[in-house]
């Protein structure tokens, strides 16, 4: 069986990452799932962006955590170092925006950034992705990822009936085993630069999902099949699927 493809922040090589641009090319080129990343701002509301500051991939500056709702609608989410002007009209969609346009349509990633995790464990980014997820109706088509151990737990807390799935940038295969264990997830994720044969028999036995990210290569995509992975992360999730289809 190929792996999954998992459209890595939407369709990010053509598209402005994390827009609902993005994640409409994703479905268009046939994407299994999409992935994208979560933060909290000033007020309390979670926006799809990748990372802790606005530079990047907006017209703005600052950081997300300082920032409310508003003043990062203000802000075109069009990665004007990327794509110039093109797409100046992309806005940071909110994690509910982003679910409304994803439901029926595609399963959802959802990344919680460990830099939004907080001492709250009520009223914090787990509690508020969830409540979202669940009035989406969506708690059947949503995994809820993070590296951080933390909010998983809290996320195995408030919503054991929601995927998790834990990411790893640097583990051994029994640390990651234990971590899996210990906030009960089916999937992980280790980066594909630490994927071992050790890992791939251990995550089988132990009845783990493997995945990774992010390739954009076909021939690496070939490369990685003796692992055996449940999914692929990917920037180009068109160019990886015709390459699937391809080899078939």
């Amino acid at each position: 069986m190929p792996p999954l493809i998992i459209a890595h922040r939407g369709d990010s090589a053509h598209v402005p990452e994390n827009t609902l641009a993005s994640f409409a090319a994703a479905l268009e080129v046939g994407a299994d799932l999409v992935e994208f990343d979560v933060q909290l701002t000033k007020d309390g509301h979670l926006v799809v962006i990748h990372d802790a500051t606005v530079d990047r991939t907006t017209t703005g500056r600052g950081r997300v955590r300082e920032m409310t709702l508003a003043e990062i609608r203000a802000l075109s989410a069009g990665y004007p170092s990327r794509f110039g002007d093109a797409r100046r009209g992309e806005r940071v969609p909110t994690l509910g925006e982003a679910l409304a346009l994803l439901k029926d349509r595609a399963r959802v990633m959802v990344e919680i950034k460990p830099e939004s995790v907080t001492d709250d464990a009520e009223g914090g980014i787990e509690a508020g992705a969830i409540a979202e997820v669940r009035k989406a109706g969506m708690e059947k088509d949503v995994a809820l990822l993070s590296f951080s151990r933390r909010a998983l737990l809290r996320c195995r807390k408030l919503a054991p009936e929601i995927v998790r799935g834990h990411l790893f940038q640097k583990a051994e295969p029994g640390e990651m085993l234990a971590g899996a264990r210990e906030v009960a997830s089916e999937l992980v994720m280790p980066e594909k630069r630490i994927l071992t044969d050790e890992m791939r028999d251990r995550a089988r036995e132990a009845g783990l999902r493997l995945a990774t990210w992010v390739v954009d290569d076909p021939e690496e995509l070939r490369r990685l099949a003796r692992f055996d992975l449940y999914g692929v992360a990917s920037n180009r999730p068109g160019v990886m699927l015709d390459a699937i289809r391809e080899e078939e």
